[in-house]
Parts: structure tokens; sequence; C-alpha cells
């Protein structure tokens, strides 16, 4: 018991150092911003990498702290418990946690250079956040990659093992190895929870992890599959990562932070999506909170997300006096390329939040009756339902037997099928 108590408190300790780095690496990163006398001040490459440095540690050691305290600690063991979350489960809520936190800085950084920079110049006024927060937020897509590809590999494993480690036990569950957590159960919690396969995965473009898919050998060749299998999510990762923080900290001279602070604020609707991938991973798409996040979530990714650029480009047409189409026309052929490969996914991720919504608000008959959601019952509930089965099965067995005896092959068939009916009582 001593070992156990000192192996909690060992799990403790770096379960906070985790914190520690994610904490002090955010406070140093604001610290060296404090250093600026003016708010146009550019970020030189030295600083900027710097801030990237920071960013790598604090988006990496904020993931380990998550992790570590949902799998290692007392109060994450009763989290895990109470909602039956595997391995996966958890890495994927991490991720979702991450990633609402990072929305929430790049909203921060956009609504301090919008109202800096817009009551200045539409055009022309600059912030010093802005360059920061694209040297600092660049580490997150980048790290980004690698996490959702963790999440699938333990999705993966999760899957894997439940399929070749489960055995029957007792209550007439299958048991699984390596304290996961059976997605298959309902959770005795709430009693609300839904089967396993009816959880929404993480991302919009995310597909379904068929059930023949195995892992490779070769790490390296498996996360190229992922990579190939996940081309919308990479692609805009990568464009961010890259070319955004390009064109915000060299290839617009530092001019049109109004603009560009638009962008930072799309992020507004991230929380929402986080939330929502985080309440189906926990069983709790039946509740009211489920439902009015996801209304929240819609909403705020319309207009952040599709309405917003009309708008900024209705404002800029007014800012340089020309009609709404030939503003638009008279962008440089490579910003009207990036507004593009910017604009096109969350087109694309829009219409797959529409389509979810409709699934949840106008279930199909044909959906209703073949996945029938019920409460966790006791395997004593259950049979009346197997001696059902086991009496029709019986029934078909006599009916479609001959009446002269039957020889010593089909005896022995027929008498198989009888037991495994028995069994079913």
């Amino acid at each position: 018991m001593a070992q156990g108590v000192r192996k909690h408190q060992g799990h403790h300790r770096g379960c906070y150092f985790s914190l520690a780095c994610s904490i002090g690496s955010i406070g140093i990163a604001c610290g060296s911003l404090m250093q600026l006398s003016s708010t146009s001040d550019r970020i030189s490459l030295q600083r900027g990498l710097f801030l990237t440095s920071l960013g790598f540690i604090y988006f990496v050691s904020l993931t380990d702290f998550f992790n570590k305290y949902l799998l290692n600690t007392k109060q994450g063991d009763r989290i895990r418990k109470k909602y039956r979350l595997m391995v996966s489960d958890v890495m994927d809520i991490t991720n979702k946690i991450v990633s609402a936190i990072q929305a929430c800085f790049s909203c921060l950084a956009g609504a301090i250079a919008c109202k800096s920079s817009c009551s200045k110049s539409f055009l022309y006024a600059s912030h010093f956040v802005m360059e920061a927060y694209a040297w600092f937020g660049t580490a997150y897509f980048m790290y980004d990659i690698w996490s959702m590809y963790k999440v699938h590999i333990h999705k993966l494993a999760d899957r894997l093992i439940s399929k070749c480690s489960s055995l029957p036990s007792n209550n007439g569950y299958n048991g699984m190895a390596n304290n996961l957590y059976d997605k298959q159960k309902t959770s005795d919690a709430n009693n609300m929870r839904e089967n396993g396969e009816d959880h929404l995965k993480h991302h919009e473009d995310e597909v379904d992890i068929p059930d023949s898919t195995s892992l490779a050998k070769n790490t390296s060749m498996e996360f190229i599959k992922y990579i190939v299998s996940h081309p919308v999510m990479i692609m805009h990762h990568i464009f961010i990562g890259t070319f955004g923080l390009l064109v915000v900290t060299y290839l617009r001279g530092g001019t049109g932070d109004c603009v560009y602070s638009f962008i930072y604020l799309m992020e507004f609707s991230t929380p929402f999506v986080s939330i929502r991938s985080i309440l189906s991973t926990m069983g709790l798409k039946n509740t009211r909170i489920y439902i009015i996040n996801g209304i929240t979530m819609l909403i705020t990714f319309f207009i952040c997300r599709i309405f917003m650029w009309p708008y900024v480009f209705y404002w800029y047409s007014e800012v340089i006096n020309r009609p709404f189409v030939q503003a638009i026309m008279g962008l440089p052929r490579k910003c009207k390329i990036g507004i593009l490969i910017l604009f096109l996914p969350q087109i694309y991720w829009f219409q797959l939040m529409v389509r979810g919504a409709l699934k949840v608000f106008l279930p199909s008959k044909r959906t209703a009756v073949s996945k029938p959601i019920r409460p966790e019952t006791s395997r004593n509930n259950e049979r009346p339902q197997h001696a059902e089965n086991a009496a029709r099965l019986l029934r078909e067995i006599r009916e479609s037997s001959p009446k002269r005896s039957v020889s010593p092959v089909n005896g022995r068939a027929n008498n198989r099928t009888v037991m495994q009916g028995r069994s079913l009582l």
C-alpha cells in the first residue's frame, strides 16, 4: 500500500511539473513582449524563433499535464471509470482541450489587434501582438499534427486490443485487457450513454476506422498513412503553420493588422467544436448541454468563419471606394489564392456540421429502428429476450426437421444447433 501511495505521489509530481513548464513558458513569452516600447514594433527573427520554441514547450507540456492527470491520478481514475474512457479517449479529450486553449489565445490576440488597429487605419496600422502570436501559434499547428496522429494510433490500438484480448466474464459482458474500459457498455453513472460505435470522431474530416485496419510495423509508414487519409486537416495545419506565418511576419510588410486580426478571430468557434467532441466522447450526446453547445457551435462557426469574410471585403471596398466585386477582383492573385485555401475548408467543415445537426434534430426512421438507444440492463432483465430468441430457434429447428429418423451426421448437426439454442438461455 505504501508503494502505491509513493507511486501516486510520483505521478502527481510529474503532472505538476508539466503544468509548471507550460505556465513558465507562456510567462516567459509574455515577459519578452513587455520589452517592446511601442505597439507598432516588429518582432525580430531571433525573438520570433524564441517565441516558437516557447510555443512548443507550452503546448507539449500542457498536453502532457492533462494526459498524466487523467491517466495517472486518483481524480483521473474516477473520471475515466465514471465515463468508461479508454486511453485513446483520454488523449482525444486532451487534444481538444489544448485546441480550445489555443483558440482562446488566438481570439485574445485578434481582439487586441482589432481594437488597436481598426480604430486607427484599416490597412496600415499595426500591432506587435499579431506577429508575436504568429510565431508562438505556429508551434501549435505543427504540434497538433503529431498529437492527432498519436490519438489515431491509440484508437487503432484500443480497437485491436478490445478485439484480440476480450474474454467472457461472469456478468455477461466482455472483459478487456490493459485496463481499457468497454465502450460498448452504457454508463451506470447517468444511464444516458450511447454505444461507442455512435461516437463522433474528432475533427470533421476524419474518416471512420474500418474494422480491418491494422497497425503498421514501421512508425513512419503509419504516419504517412495517417497524413494521406486526412488530407484536409493536414493541409489546413501546414498552410497555417508555414505560409500563414510568412504572410503575417514578412510578406504583408507590417501593415493590414486590422484585416489579419479577423483571421485570428476565426478561432472563436473552436472551443465549441472541442466541447462538442469532448461531450460526445464522454457519452453525453443526449444531454441538454450537448444540444445547446451544438447550436452555439453552428452559429459561431457560420458568423466567424463564413459570414465574416464577405463583411471584411465589404469594409475593404468602402475604404478604397470601389464596388464590392471590383474590390475583390483587384486583390493580388496570391492574396486571392490564399483566401480560397483558407476559406474553402471552412465551407467543407460547415456542411459536415449541418449534416450532423440534421441527424440529431431530424433522425431518420431507419436509424431509429436499426440502432435503438437504451440504458444498460442487467443480465437478469435480458433473460426473457434471450429465452424468446431461443424458443424461436428451437421452433424453427422442429419445423425444418423431417419426421423420419435422421442420419447420425444430421443428428449430430441438429443436436449441436439445439445446444446452441439452449446456450442462449
